[in-house]
């Protein structure tokens, strides 16, 4: 129990202490381990990966499912008054996925290819070394990465 509540402070005070300056160097196109040096408040690498990667996958950036699956929504739940005043509370959808927004990227096929990898700069080519990747293949919003 003291454990867990050790981590979640401290997961709490990196939120709070970085995690804005580290989501406006992410989207300047700096590299993480230019990020990692540039911190105010310093913070581990794997930190700033973590929180990257979260924003990603919140932000809608990456998808880990095919555009238009149900597997990609996310909800907000919102409180509503109904009649005579009672309270109850409503999942709903925050927005909706357009599949052509997006581009496939299969991550062990990129770095197999040494010509279309030699073309990345350093900000993507560190995305691809670092971010927590499980499978092959994601889906990526277009106006983000060069990747492709």
């Amino acid at each position: 129990m003291n454990e867990q509540f050790n981590k979640t402070l401290s997961n709490f005070v990196k939120d709070f202490a970085c995690r804005n300056e580290v989501i406006a160097k992410f989207n300047n196109r700096t590299p993480i381990s230019e990020i990692v040096k540039e911190l105010t408040f310093p913070i581990s690498e794997d930190s700033v990966i973590a929180i990257i990667w979260d924003y990603l996958i919140e932000s809608n950036i990456i998808l880990l499912y095919e555009p238009g699956r149900d597997e990609n929504s996310q909800y907000d739940i919102v409180r509503k008054d109904g009649e005579l005043g009672k309270t109850y509370f409503e999942k709903v959808k925050k927005a909706s996925i357009n599949k052509s927004d997006y581009k496939t990227i299969n991550i062990k096929e990129l770095k197999a290819d040494k010509s279309r990898y030699d073309k990345l700069d350093a900000f993507e080519k560190e995305l691809l070394e670092k971010l927590p990747f499980k499978k092959d293949v994601y889906y990526c919003k277009l106006s983000f990465l060069t990747i492709a």
